[in-house]
C-alpha cells in the first residue's frame, strides 16, 4: 500500500504515493482538456442547508462547522452540487454549454462500519446544457477513456436508470419512507426482503411481480432491453428504454459498446441523479472506480433550469489498483546532488544554477568532512539512495561512482537524462 492511515478514515500520502498520483492526475487533466473541458476549483465547505433540505445526503453523514456569523457550514461531501452552484452564478443562460472538470476532496462520515475512508479524494468532469445521447456517450468514453489512460484495459460500465425504478414504483401507493426504503432493498438485491416488504404493505400483485424483476434486470444491452420492455407499466418507462438504446448506438458507433452492460437494479446513493447512471469497474476490484450519471433537475435549486452530465473518478482507489497491478510508473526521477567544501561554495552554486536551468533537479550540501564520508551518509537515507552524487573541492569535480570518488570535467546533461 503507498497509502496509511494516521487518524482513522484520513490517509497521509508519502512522497512515493504522491508521485505516483500526481502523474496520475496529469494523465487525467490531458485528456479532459483534450476534449475541451476546463479545470476549476470548488471550496472545501458548503452550506449545510443545500445537503438537507431535499435529501441529497443525509444530514448524519455530514461534517458540521458553526461560522463566526452562526451560519451551519459542512465539509462538501459531494463536489457535483458545487460545481452545479459555480456554473449557475457565473452562466445565466441555460441552454449554455459548460465543460469544466475539477480535482477536490469531499468528506463523509458514513454510518456503515465497511466504510473507512472519511476523505475521497476525487477528479472529476461536468457537462451542462446538453440532453442529446451524444453527451451521454461522451461521459461514458471519458470514464473509460480515463481508466485506459493509466494503463487499464479491463473495463466493465454498468449502466442504468433511475427513472425506470421510479417510474414503476409511481405505480404503487407508497409513501416516500417506504418508497426510499424500497429503493434501498432492490440496491441491495435482496430478494426475499423485497417480496416481504411488498406483501406487508399488500401492493398490487401484477406490479409487485415486476418489481421483484428488477434486481435481476441486468447483462448484455440488446437482452436487456427486450426484458425491459416487457415490463415496461407506462410510456415514461418506454421512453427510458429509447433513451438507453439512442445512448448504446451512440457507444457501438464509436466502438465503445463491449464495455458496457446493464444493470436496472441499482441507482445511486446521490439524490440528485434522475436518469442515466453508471459504474465503472476494473478488473477484480470490487468497489467502483468511477461514478456518474445524469441530473438535470439538480440546477433548479440554484435558480437556473440546465441538464447536465458528469462523474467522479475516486483517485486513491484507482491508484490503489494500480499498485497492486503493477500499473503505477513510481521510478523517481533521479537527484543529482552535488557535496562541496567551503572553498568551492561559487563554483557548486553556479554549477547547481546551470543544472536547473536546463531541467535537472540539484540539491547542494557543504560539508567539513571527506565529501565521500558525506556522500555514503546521504546515500544510506532513502530520499537519497537512487540520487547521482558529484563533488566539487579545491582539486575540481568528481563525480561518486562505485563508492569512490572519480575525477570528471564536467556533468554530461544528455548523459544525466537518460540516467547515467
Amino acid at each position: 500500500m503507498l497509502t496509511n492511515y494516521t487518524i482513522e478514515g484520513f490517509e497521509n500520502i508519502q512522497y512515493q504515493g504522491f508521485r505516483s498520483l500526481a502523474a496520475i492526475e496529469a494523465r487525467l487533466k490531458k485528456l479532459y482538456q483534450s476534449y475541451g473541458y476546463h479545470q476549476i476549483s470548488i471550496p472545501t465547505f458548503e452550506s449545510f442547508d443545500q445537503f438537507i433540505t431535499d435529501n441529497t445526503i443525509p444530514g448524519d453523514e455530514l461534517f458540521k462547522f458553526i461560522s463566526r456569523k452562526g451560519k451551519v457550514l459542512a465539509l462538501k461531501p459531494d463536489a457535483t452540487l458545487s460545481v452545479a452552484r459555480m456554473a449557475a452564478i457565473n452562466h445565466h443562460d441555460p441552454g449554455e454549454i459548460i465543460k469544466f472538470f475539477y480535482q477536490t476532496n469531499i468528506y463523509r462520515h458514513f454510518a456503515a462500519p465497511s466504510d473507512v475512508k472519511k476523505e475521497i479524494t476525487q477528479m472529476g468532469v461536468e457537462f451542462f446544457g446538453d440532453t442529446a445521447p451524444e453527451c451521454d456517450g461522451e461521459i461514458i468514453a471519458l470514464a473509460i477513456e480515463s481508466l485506459r489512460a493509466n494503463g487499464i484495459t479491463d473495463i466493465q460500465i454498468d449502466m442504468g436508470h433511475v427513472g425506470y425504478i421510479n417510474y414503476l414504483l409511481d405505480e404503487l401507493a407508497l409513501s416516500e419512507s417506504d418508497r426510499t426504503a424500497l429503493i434501498s432493498l432492490i440496491d441491495n438485491k435482496n430478494i426475499g426482503d423485497i417480496r416481504a416488504f411488498l406483501d406487508a404493505r399488500e401492493c398490487n400483485p401484477a406490479i409487485a411481480e415486476i418489481v421483484l424483476q428488477l434486481p435481476r434486470l441486468y447483462g448484455k444491452p440488446k437482452e436487456t432491453f427486450e426484458r425491459m420492455r416487457t415490463l415496461c407499466m407506462n410510456d415514461k418507462m418506454r421512453a427510458v428504454v429509447a433513451d438507453l438504446q439512442a445512448i448504446y448506438r451512440h457507444l457501438e458507433a464509436v466502438g465503445l459498446a463491449d464495455a458496457v452492460t446493464f444493470d436496472l437494479g441499482f441507482t445511486s446513493a446521490m439524490h440528485y441523479y434522475s436518469d442515466l447512471v453508471f459504474k465503472a469497474y476494473v478488473g477484480g476490484w470490487g468497489a467502483p472506480i468511477i461514478d456518474g450519471g445524469r441530473y438535470d433537475t439538480l440546477s433548479r435549486k440554484f435558480g437556473i433550469d440546465r441538464p447536465a452530465c458528469g462523474f467522479a473518478v475516486d483517485l486513491l482507489g484507482l491508484m490503489d489498483y494500480m499498485d497492486q497491478h503493477g500499473l503505477l510508473d513510481d521510478a523517481p526521477e533521479p537527484h543529482r546532488v552535488i557535496v562541496y567544501t567551503e572553498r568551492a561554495k561559487p563554483r557548486a552554486f553556479a554549477l547547481a544554477a546551470d543544472l536547473r536551468r536546463q531541467g535537472l533537479p540539484v540539491e547542494i550540501f557543504c560539508t567539513a568532512e571527506l565529501p565521500e564520508h558525506a556522500i555514503v551518509a546521504l546515500r544510506s537515507q532513502p530520499l537519497y539512495r537512487d540520487s547521482y552524487f558529484y563533488a566539487i573541492t579545491a582539486d575540481g569535480l568528481f563525480q561518486f561512482k562505485n563508492n569512490q570518488l572519480m575525477p570528471i570535467k564536467a556533468i554530461d546533461v544528455a548523459k544525466t537524462r537518460q540516467g547515467e
